[in-house]
């Protein structure tokens, strides 16, 4: 006789095969749900990089589109030319701020700057013949010296560690003054308003001397009189930007027929 289930039996075997068949399902929901997540996460990382390389790429283009950067401002304190028109019109411009009078100038360029290089070699030559003598003092005895001679050694070594190098082909347009202002003040404002222009110059040499000392009411002061050496610095190697120097600032021309007439050339009137 062949069995048969009875239909709680059927009901059981079914609950049982569904069961089995939704754990299955659901430890499949769980395997698969993180990797889902993963995979939405990646595409999303993907996508960013997508427009983060879409908006490098733009800006190359328009950098590579775009004009050179424009160095005219930088020319303003070192030009690709000595610009000797423009440093007269500043040395007029000291001139004036400093109530000075510049009795004669003469100017000389295209002369090397001396690398710095060259000038440390100078100086650590006679730090070390300065050590030596410093050495040969020790040996006789003189110890407290010996440590002040360090000390001023080191000292030295320090400063010349702090000297900017110099550019390659870097040179320099100098002008000898000769100046006369009305006291000693007009004279120090007349080298800081050189010191203080927007192109770089460096003031290297003074000579000058003091007038008699005024002892008496009745005695005037004269005006002092001495001589600089004013150098502006230009880098004429750099010949591509010389169509981007700075425009020289010069005044607009007095309309004169002949520079010795006080007043501007008028339209003459028919009688």
């Amino acid at each position: 006789m062949k069995s048969r289930l009875s239909k709680i039996d059927k009901i059981i075997v079914g609950a049982g095969s569904l069961l089995v068949v939704l754990v299955f399902v659901y430890a499949q929901f769980i395997s698969l749900s993180p990797l889902k997540s993963d995979l939405a996460l990646k595409q999303q990382e993907l996508n960013t990089e997508k427009k983060l390389l879409e908006i490098s790429s733009k800006k190359n283009l328009e950098s590579q589109k775009s004009d050179p950067e424009d160095t005219s401002e930088l020319q303003k304190e070192v030009p690709v030319s000595p610009l000797q028109e423009q440093f007269l019109l500043d040395l007029e411009k000291a001139e004036t701020v400093a109530n000075s009078q510049i009795k004669s100038m003469s100017f000389s360029k295209d002369a090397d700057v001396t690398p710095a290089a060259s000038q440390n070699t100078a100086d650590n030559s006679g730090t070390a013949q300065g050590t030596a003598q410093n050495q040969s003092t020790a040996n006789q005895g003189t110890q407290n010296q010996t440590g002040t001679n360090q000390g001023t050694a080191n000292q030295a070594t320090a400063q010349q560690q702090t000297v900017p190098a110099t550019p390659e082909g870097l040179k320099k347009l100098t002008v000898q003054l000769s100046v006369e202002s009305q006291t000693y003040t007009d004279f120090e404002k007349f080298i800081a308003t050189l010191e203080s222009l927007k192109r770089i110059v460096a003031v290297e040499a003074i000579n000058y001397s003091g007038g008699e000392e005024v002892t008496s009411l009745d005695q005037e002061s004269k005006p002092l009189t001495y001589t600089l050496t004013v150098s502006a610095f230009y880098m004429p190697t750099l010949t591509d930007l010389a169509a981007q120097l700075p425009k020289i600032d010069a005044p607009a021309p007095a309309g004169k027929d002949t520079p010795l007439s006080q007043f501007p050339a008028t339209a003459t009137t028919q009688p």
